[in-house]
């Protein structure tokens, strides 16, 4: 019965997903049962037949193939040989295909088919005859540099690709089948543009893919004598001027976007004279898609955002004592919470009425926002974002790498994103969380999107495996008017198989039925050796429980994982899938990963891919089963789905469905089982006469007995996958179209609104400001930064908001030029009086330190101590006086600060204590560090005080002696760990947070010393530039003088 069931389930399978009616697989089961008996060497015959069927079924063998209803003899041979054929398709019939299409005017066309038919088919050297374009002897010299460099000759298919893009009067998306040879066509093509005189820019959508491509590619290039290059991982303002001065630069819309924001918001000039010409995307459905709202910005820290901490903290604190999700409570227990005496966070008595719903500053008619504006505007959202932190896991939208919270771009390509950091506190509260180290804030001030960076360049030409539906499609064509598209077929037939999707009710039957799927392809048949299989699951964390449950079962050598790109994947992506391998994954391996699956796989099937979760559309979708089923090799493929895994919107619109499907289901069922066991019986009772005694009475009976059991089986209706895949796509075009009518229009408003920001800041820099741009120019970023958080309205128009922007910016301006702050974060404005003292002019440094001490709400004791130093050495009658008291005053808040350290961590720390959490070593580290650098920092003040003391009580005059404060940590630990000048060096250069922590890694820097390093560097960047210290001095008339007073 075993060995029946086996042929029904083949015969099945041939009929849902093989291209078989149902009539034609009986033939062809009707003729293999006549060519079995006629066979001379007699085997077993269901392993026989099982064989046959597989092989029909794996390589999408169809009835026109075999012409089963007229052959009787050779059935066998004919499969074989089909299953053997390696033969690509003829250009008549590449054509041909593209033709039914519709995509492609006959004309270009035609003369595609004259161009390629003349390369292809001339040996070379071959004569170029009737060439008006050049095209023919372009293609020539480019396919004969592609032998030269790689040893291979281009494809057919390849070729009519670079025709079809290089005939175009437009732009143009191309979708090329995975492992059809993209990175070819690409750098064909940008070959051909570069020898037209023009700037290639060549998208990827990873680093490591922009830079294996331009290694691959480099010999070719340099063959034809174009320069290439790749500005990817270049951090130096030379490296990537000479990267950009090459006719051809690899890389990805982070770094394109990135450098565009140095040279025109950083003025850094790292890419001078290039424009944006001509661009070519790979996987341009998910970059101009998917990835089209994506913002790429500089990190600009503003210091000062550390003061906003204690009072994440402390919101972190407040969420975690309640599971109820109330978000006005909270807000109203923070606000008091805020403002209370004992906690010191924001003093009561200046700042109590900051939570009101008006205020004279909002009134005004021109005015940035602050600091405690910004708490007041933003508190809400924090707290939302601080609920959703809690709901949010571990190893399913982030993960922790190298002490840090890192966002893992699950839906769509697996990549974690090193470069990424969630805003409005989310970042904050993540690493709160899990106790790493805390950053701080910053708010954004550059920025430029994807969709910004597309329409920048003249012309888009872009290659994908997946150009999506019809909604997908009309929304690029929305987005980047006059855009076409063209469908290439793959140069040789596609074999790839799916068997139909499960959706599982709960996660352990989910785990089971993965593992017993896996189990059955690994594991040899009568009819086929062990197969391969490729589990891409949706999120690390699952990945790592289908893992460990395949573990008792798959041994350690042949079970690979594969989810995190930080990591060395070679073994995966570098090495043959062999016959028993399982490579558990996320979308990481779905797109753009090419696995080298073995002969011995391909002979038994081919790679078997399991997704194991609804993609987000049905682009994601064949990109996983792309995978497999590559350069004319079987494969096949699988969904099997856990329905609790769902988003909440598919959820909900099955809830919608699920009674009438349920109905269905049981009518089938009901029907199903009435016959189904019956009619089996009847079918293995007349196929074992049949076998005996083939006659036509025989024959005919076991036809009918065998149409009746297909017919059983065969579903009704519509099935579960397919309902859950309408919902998605529903959704997906609902997504679609809010983009298209929300989100695009919001961000092309910022954009403008940024383009006239950038314009006003050239105007700043043609004009003679005193050597004093960068201090200008700071100030007036974090002004936008804050505008644009604070007074940004989306439903005002585009020519309202920028009346507003200039005049509040302009506003600012002149306060500048007054020496006046344009806002109540005037960190920028201690370091212009920093350099009014250092150049002696120490009555203006007192006037500006008075301003910004009157007008700091967050810490005043740096300028309290800049002020000091200032009076000190400008020596006027009772300058000593005037300095104690300001260090007395710095001294006070020093200490407050220290509180609102302590009070950060503990808040920190007692929010939870779930063990299962990450250890708080980072985050201990880190603030003793702070408190060590308050610490010091107060025993300065505390040492000047008492020389100033008794200066002052005895007549003695003072000497200064000014030092780095990066002095303020030496100590015996630096110099036992033979640091100190390295951290030394980091501080005097005025060197990024993101490079101390580089070079701490690289010269082995202790995560100590690392933290040491940033917290002087986040001292100087607040206006710490120098320790002082004072001796007394004898002076003999200011002693007389006092002892006569």
């Amino acid at each position: 019965m075993a060995s029946t069931n086996l042929l029904i389930s083949r015969l099945h399978n041939l009929v849902r997903y093989g291209q078989w009616c149902q009539n034609d697989a009986v033939d062809l089961f009707t003729a293999l049962m006549k060519e079995y008996s006629v066979r001379t060497v007699k085997t077993d015959f269901y392993t026989w037949m099982a064989k046959i069927l597989y092989q029909v079924e794996i390589h999408k063998i169809n009835k026109s193939e075999l012409e089963a209803s007229q052959v009787v003899h050779g059935i066998e041979v004919r499969i074989k040989d089909i299953a053997n054929e390696t033969k690509e398709k003829s250009l008549i019939q590449i054509l041909d295909e593209i033709r039914a299409e519709g995509d492609i005017d006959q004309n270009i066309l035609h003369q595609v088919e004259n161009i390629v038919s003349h390369v292809s088919s001339a040996p070379p050297p071959c004569p170029v005859s009737n060439d008006p374009s050049g095209l023919k002897e372009k293609l020539v010299r480019l396919c004969e540099a592609v032998y030269d460099t790689k040893g291979w000759k281009p494809r057919l298919t390849q070729m009519v690709s670079w025709c079809i893009m290089a005939l175009s009067d437009s732009s143009r998306l191309i979708q090329v089948g995975t492992g059809e040879g993209k990175s070819c066509i690409v750098a064909m093509f940008v070959a051909y543009l570069a020898m037209n005189g023009q700037n290639v820019d060549i998208i990827s959508s990873s680093p490591v893919l922009a830079e294996r491509d331009a290694k691959e590619w480099r010999l070719f290039y340099e063959k034809l004598g174009i320069t290439a290059n790749f500005n990817t991982n270049k951090l130096k303002v030379e490296d990537l001027r000479k990267c950009y001065a090459c006719q051809v630069v690899y890389g990805t819309t982070q770094d394109f976007a990135g450098d565009w924001l140095r040279q025109r918001f950083q003025r850094e000039n790292v890419r001078p004279g290039r424009t944006f010409q001509c661009v070519i995307v790979d996987e341009v459905d998910s970059l101009m898609l998917d990835k089209g709202l994506e913002v790429v910005y500089l990190n600009c820290e503003m210091p000062v955002m550390e003061s906003v901490n204690v009072i994440l903290a402390l919101i972190w604190f407040v969420v975690n004592q309640n599971e109820d999700v109330d978000v006005e409570k909270t807000i109203d227990v923070i606000r008091s919470l805020l403002i209370k005496d004992d906690l010191d966070i924001l003093p009561s008595h200046k700042y109590s009425d900051i939570f009101t719903d008006t205020s004279e500053r909002e009134c005004s008619e021109s005015h940035i926002p602050g600091f405690l504006e910004h708490i007041k505007g933003r508190l809400k959202i924090w707290i939302k974002n601080a609920f959703l932190a809690k709901k949010m896991i571990l190893g399913h939208e982030y993960i922790l790498h190298e002490g840090g919270v890192i966002p893992v771009d699950y839906t769509s390509t697996g990549v974690v994103q090193n470069n990424m950091k969630w805003g409005d506190g989310l970042q904050q509260f993540l690493e709160m969380k899990h106790k790493t180290r805390l950053s701080n804030m910053c708010i954004i001030t550059n920025f430029k999107s994807n969709v910004s960076l597309f329409r920048s360049y003249k012309q888009i030409y872009g290659l994908t495996g997946t150009l999506g539906n019809q909604n997908e499609f009309d929304l690029l064509q929305k987005l980047y008017p006059g855009i076409k598209t063209c469908k290439i077929p793959p140069f040789k037939r596609r074999k790839l198989y799916e068997n139909e999707g499960i959706v599982i009710n709960d996660e352990d039957g989910w785990v089971q039925t993965i593992c017993m799927v896996v189990n059955k392809q690994v594991n040899p048949t009568v009819y086929r050796g062990p197969r391969a299989v490729l589990i891409i699951c949706e999120t690390i964390k699952r990945a790592q429980t289908v893992h460990d449950a395949l573990s008792k079962t798959i041994p350690t050598d042949k079970l690979k994982l594969y989810t995190n790109n930080n990591m060395d994947n070679s073994k995966v992506t570098g090495e043959k899938v062999t016959e028993g391998c399982v490579i558990v994954a996320t979308n990481l391996a779905g797109r753009g990963t090419d696995l080298k699956v073995c002969n011995k796989v391909n002979v038994s099937g081919g790679l078997f891919v399991v997704q194991t979760f609804l993609p987000l559309n049905i682009r994601v979708e064949q990109q996983a089963f792309g995978r497999t089923a590559r350069e004319g090799n079987p494969g096949s493929a699988q969904l099997i789905m856990c329905s609790t895994h769902f988003s909440e919107s598919v959820k909900l619109m099955m809830a919608l469905q699920s009674p009438l499907r349920l109905l269905n289901c049981l009518r089938h069922l009901v029907d199903t089982l009435a016959v189904s066991g019956f009619t089996e019986n009847k079918f293995e009772d007349i196929l074992i006469i049949c076998q005996k005694d083939p006659n036509d009475k025989n024959c005919e009976a076991m036809v009918k007995e065998l149409r009746e059991l297909l017919n059983t089986k065969k579903p009704s209706g519509v099935t579960n996958l397919e309902m859950e895949k309408e919902c998605r796509d529903l959704i997906v075009q609902t997504r679609l179209s809010h983009i298209l009518e929300d989100d695009i229009p919001k961000i092309t408003k910022k954009e403008d609104l940024f383009s006239d920001y950038l314009d006003m800041l050239g105007t700043i820099y043609e004009q003679p400001q005193g050597g004093n741009h960068d201090d200008i120019v700071s100030s007036l970023h974090e002004c936008w930064g804050m505008w644009l958080l604070m007074k940004f309205n989306e439903n005002e128009s585009t020519e309202t908001l920028r009346q507003q922007l200039q005049k509040d910016l302009q506003s600012s301006k002149k306060k500048l030029d007054c020496k006046e702050s344009p806002s109540s974060m005037i960190y920028h404005y201690v370091r212009t009086d920093n350099t009014l003292r250092n150049k002696g002019s120490f009555a203006d440094s007192i006037e500006m330190y008075t301003r910004a001490i009157e007008n700091n709400n967050c810490w005043p004791a740096i300028a309290l101590y800049n002020r000091a130093l200032s009076i000190l050495s400008k020596r006027n009658s009772g300058h000593i006086a005037q300095a104690l008291a300001d260090l007395k005053n710095a001294e006070k808040a020093v200490d407050s600060h220290m509180r609102k350290l302590m009070w950060t961590l503990i808040f920190i720390k007692s929010s939870s204590k779930d063990p299962s959490l990450s250890s708080d070593k980072l985050l201990t580290e880190q603030f003793a560090v702070k408190q060590m650098a308050q610490h010091r920092f107060k025993k300065n003040i505390q040492q000047a005080i008492n020389v100033l003391h008794i200066a002052e009580s005895k007549g003695y005059d003072v000497r200064i002696t000014e030092y780095p404060v990066a002095l303020l940590m030496l100590d015996s630990v630096l110099f036992r760990l033979g640091s100190f000048i390295e951290v030394l060096r980091l501080v005097v250069s005025h060197t990024l947070l993101s490079e101390t922590s580089r070079i701490g890694t690289e010269n082995g820097l202790t995560e100590e010393v690392t933290e040491l390093a940033r917290e002087i560097i986040h001292l100087h960047s607040l206006g710490l530039d120098t320790l002082f210290s004072v001796q007394t001095v004898f002076s003999f008339f200011k002693r007389l003088s006092k002892i006569f007073s």
